[in-house]
């Protein structure tokens, strides 16, 4: 084993890296302001909005990440719609991120108490109201701990883009083991790359849950 060698690609693995947290920063936030609509359609009483949501939402949860940027990245190829790896990553985890989001809002937004829902409807506020200040607020306090851990499996899951030759951490490890055969070495800086930044979004959101939803 010969750490001080593998120690000399740690630039480009952080370089790789960056480009890990880039197309998961994206995908969680584009996902959540999917998943919340997709929750209330779900949540909703109109049937129109309801089976499309709920359909949706089975779909990306029950079939696999990897078969999902497969059937974006080489299927759609097929058809004449060319979209190069990152673009189908960010689209894949998106898509797969909002159906997983959706889930936890339509959790949070049950688990507001009914009291604070008639509070609202005796002071006469109007549904835009009650949602924005009411429930919203409430009911990301109540999922953080779910959202956070969401964010940190996403962003672990999106080593698979690695498969579509994305130049992330997961592509760029086997891209230099087999230059190097440094196995070991390699991917136990990989692993501890991950961890670091799984570590660091868990603390950050500890330190939100102390803080900005204190009350």
């Amino acid at each position: 084993m010969n750490f001080q060698i593998a120690a000399q690609y740690l630039p480009e693995l952080l370089k790789a890296l960056g480009t890990s947290v880039y197309v998961t920063a994206i995908g969680f936030i584009a996902g959540a302001l999917i998943g919340m609509p997709l929750a209330l359609a779900k949540s909703g009483k109109t049937a129109l909005l309801s089976w499309p949501s709920r359909a949706y939402i089975e779909v990306f949860r029950n079939t696999p990440l990897l078969v999902q940027l497969y059937l974006f990245y080489f299927g759609l190829g097929q058809i004449g719609i060319n979209l190069s790896p990152i673009v189908s990553v960010v689209l894949g985890l998106t898509l797969n991120n909002a159906a997983y989001t959706a889930e936890i809002f339509r959790a949070g937004l049950q688990s507001v108490p009914d009291g604070l829902k008639e509070a609202a409807t005796v002071l006469g506020l109007s549904r835009t109201q009650e949602f924005r200040y009411i429930l919203l607020k409430p009911a990301i306090r109540n999922t953080l701990p779910a959202l956070t851990n969401q964010l940190i499996v996403l962003f672990l899951f999106s080593s698979v883009a690695s498969v579509i030759s994305l130049n992330e951490l997961t592509n760029e490890l086997n891209q230099l083991v087999s230059q190097t055969q440094l196995t070991l070495e390699l991917f136990a800086f990989g692993a501890a790359l991950y961890y670091a930044v799984s570590a660091v979004l868990a603390l950050m959101s500890r330190v939100a849950e102390k803080t900005v939803f204190r009350w």
